[in-house]
This record gives C-alpha cells, sequence and structure tokens, in this order.
C-alpha cells in the first residue's frame, strides 16, 4: 500500500442489500454487489490529487492551496464527495458480526476499518495480537465464507467526516501481491481467501451510473461480450500490472500507435492515466482542447462535444482483440472556472510516473484477475448507456 492518505479521498457508491449473496448453487464462490450513491457529485481536483498521493507523488503546496485543498493546519483535505467511481461493498467483520462498508480496490491489500473508538469494536477475546492498537485478527465474512484470523487494521487517522459524508468505512484491498503494512508480516485478505476458492479468480464489472458487480471464484462468462483475453503481470511487480503496446482512437485519423508502456490495473484510482505523448495525441484530436496549468496541464475540452469525444481502443498484445472505451466515458466534470469546458477523465501520467487504468477505463470492460497464473483478463461488453455499442 502506498499511502494510507487516499483512504479519505475515495468517492463511493452504497451497496445493495443483497451484497454478499453465494452465486451458483454448489459452486464455491460468491458475489458482492454494488449500486450508486444517488448523492453523487463529480469532483476532479479531488480525484486528481487523490490518485498523486494514493501513488506517492506529493502535490505542491501551491496547487493545494490553489483549490483550498489545505486544512487549518496545512494538511491535505481531500475529503469524499460520493460519486460513482469507487464501488463499497457490505462486509461483515468481527465477533460478533458487523456490517461494515468496504472499498473495493485492487490497488492496496490491507483491509482497513476506521478508528476503532468510532467505528470498529473489536473482540477483546479474539484481537489478543494487535500491535500498538491499530492490527486486530478477528473474523470477516464475506458471503458464506469465513475468514478467521484475519488481520484488521485501524485508521486511526481518518477524519470523522468520513463516515459521516459518505457512510464508507474503509478499504478491502485486493492487489496481486502486495507487502501488507502490518509488522509481523500476516497474510492477505486474498491469501487467505484464495484456496478457499473453487476457482483462483475474481472479476469486476463496473458499471457508469449503474450496479456493478465482483465475483469470487468463479467466471461469468455472460458478462462479457466477446471472448476473455488473458494478459500476464509482470513476475517481480505486486501489483495488477500489464503491458500495453498499440493504441488508437476514432478521431479525426484512426491510426494504431505503437507505443509499449506497463499499466496497472485499479479499481481504487478513479481517473485514467496513459503515457503522456498518447494522452496529448488524443486530447489534441479534440477542437478547442485547453489544458489546465494549475494543476500539470491535466486536459480540457468543450462540454459540448462530451458525446462525441473518439472512442479511445487497446490492443491485446499477440492478438487482434480490441478493447474499447467509448468516447462519451472520458468526459468527467465540468471545470472549477468555465462551466462551458469539462475536465477529461484521460490523463496524463507524466506527473503521476505511473500508468493507472482506472475506474474510467475499467466501467467499459469485463475484467478477470487470476491468482494461480498472476493474469488479468479482458473482454468488451454490453454498455445500456451508449448508443449501437
Amino acid at each position: 500500500m502506498r499511502s494510507l492518505a487516499f483512504l479519505a479521498v475515495l468517492l463511493v457508491v452504497s451497496i445493495s442489500s443483497t451484497a454478499a449473496t453465494p452465486q451458483h448453487k454448489g459452486r464455491k464462490g460468491f458475489s458482492l454487489e454494488a449500486a450508486k450513491n444517488s448523492n453523487s457529485k463529480p469532483d476532479f481536483v479531488r480525484e486528481w490529487v487523490a490518485a498523486h498521493q494514493k501513488w506517492g507523488k506529493a502535490v505542491s503546496p501551491e496547487t493545494l492551496s490553489a483549490f483550498s485543498l489545505l486544512d487549518d493546519d496545512g494538511r491535505v483535505d481531500v475529503k469524499p464527495l460520493g460519486a460513482d467511481e469507487i464501488y463499497i461493498a457490505d462486509v461483515k467483520v468481527g465477533t460478533p458480526p458487523q456490517t461494515l462498508k468496504m472499498a473495493l480496490d485492487t490497488g492496496s491489500a490491507d483491509l482497513w476499518v476506521q478508528s476503532t473508538d468510532t467505528i470498529y469494536r473489536a473482540n477483546p477475546e479474539v484481537d489478543g495480537t494487535h500491535a500498538d492498537g491499530i492490527v486486530y485478527l478477528d473474523t470477516v465474512r464475506l458471503g458464506d465464507f469465513e475468514l478467521k484470523n484475519t488481520a484488521i487494521q485501524s485508521a486511526q487517522i481518518v477524519a470523522p467526516r468520513f463516515e459521516r459524508e459518505t457512510e464508507l468505512t474503509g478499504i478491502l484491498g485486493l492487489a496481486k501481491s502486495l507487502p501488507s503494512n502490518i509488522d509481523p508480516p500476516t497474510p492477505s485478505l486474498l491469501d487467505k481467501l484464495r484456496p478457499l476458492l473453487d476457482d483462483s479468480v475474481f472479476t469486476v464489472d463496473m458499471r457508469r451510473n449503474a450496479t456493478g458487480r465482483f465475483d469470487f471464484g468463479y467466471i461469468d462468462e455472460s458478462r462479457a461480450k466477446d471472448n476473455i483475453s488473458w494478459m500476464a503481470t509482470r513476475e517481480d511487480s505486486p501489483h495488477w500490472d500489464v503491458t500495453f503496446d498499440t493504441t488508437a482512437w476514432a478521431g479525426l485519423r484512426q491510426v494504431w500507435m505503437a507505443h509499449t508502456f506497463e499499466a496497472t490495473i485499479d479499481t481504487g484510482t478513479t481517473l485514467l492515466f496513459l503515457p503522456g505523448d498518447l494522452a496529448s495525441m488524443y486530447w489534441y484530436d479534440v477542437p478547442d482542447m485547453r489544458v489546465d496549468p494549475r494543476l500539470g496541464d491535466s486536459f480540457t475540452f468543450p462540454c459540448k462535444f462530451s458525446n462525441d469525444l473518439p472512442d479511445l481502443m487497446f490492443k491485446v498484445p499477440g492478438t487482434e482483440h480490441i478493447l474499447k472505451i467509448p468516447g462519451p466515458y472520458l468526459s468527467y466534470s465540468t471545470t472549477d472556472n468555465d462551466s462551458d469546458y469539462c475536465w477529461g477523465g484521460l490523463q496524463s501520467a507524466e506527473s503521476l510516473g505511473v500508468t493507472i487504468i482506472g475506474d474510467i477505463a475499467l466501467k467499459a470492460l469485463y475484467v478477470a484477475f487470476d491468482l494461480e497464473n498472476n493474469k488479468v483478463g479482458f473482454a468488451n461488453k454490453d454498455l445500456d448507456d451508449i448508443d449501437e455499442w
């Protein structure tokens, strides 16, 4: 986990009451369903800052001050506003079980909850091996699965308003093999869950402005529009890192760009960050595009083109399988200083230092994570909110 600070910047959705119902009788697996927050309000600036904090890149005090993102003590004040970019699930934690709302994040490994003095009450008969009052061993229940002696960390530095404003309690990390912050090291939740599953896989089917679903232990191929293409992850990386080498978009000229880059698949980051030259070439195909120097030359464009933005396409290496992100998905929200201009959901990764395939793109795809072979599979899917898709 690169930074705890990002916990306080997650933009979340509320979970349905059927959040942890086992699927396919007789199969060792379960599903977590999530629905958007009806009071959602995207905030590009906070999401941009959140990504930089999560991935260890400092944001200048001048930038934070310009957008009023510093509190009275000079700390970064990036509070969640409830957009539909991060999905949360009802997870039963503790003995007796207490239902907590957890963000599902493939970019981190730990299970975090807010401070025990306000949210999570650990069972003193179970949590005898805590460290400095912030790590507990207790039972986590997911569907019909009961994971005993799971390490649960108490994020005591999270502001009290975090729970009040979002109803989000913490985070459930689903990274490939990211080392835990716990000392001494303990198995991650995925480490404990994996041997219990029928198949060592989980899948992500996020939806823009609609219900999404995370399946564990099986792949529901009916949720994919075409075949799943599998890509190996980098062996020495703890993240779900894959390599793309060909990109295109349906703009003024559709030319496949031969550009190799490694990208982290992260459900805990909202925006899509691509190599700077690719991001620049994409937006320079959009009439009257502008960059905002206040935020690392972030790309903005006339909102009137939101539904006409070029579709973004990635070719799975070694195949002719094309993954498509519809152009309208790459329009994020209006800018703070010009209501006629919108922030792009696709931005340059130059200031971030790492390429991230975040929820802006993932909501257009069906994504599978193979825990046994350390691979990520991608397929296109039917998108009800896009005509003729």
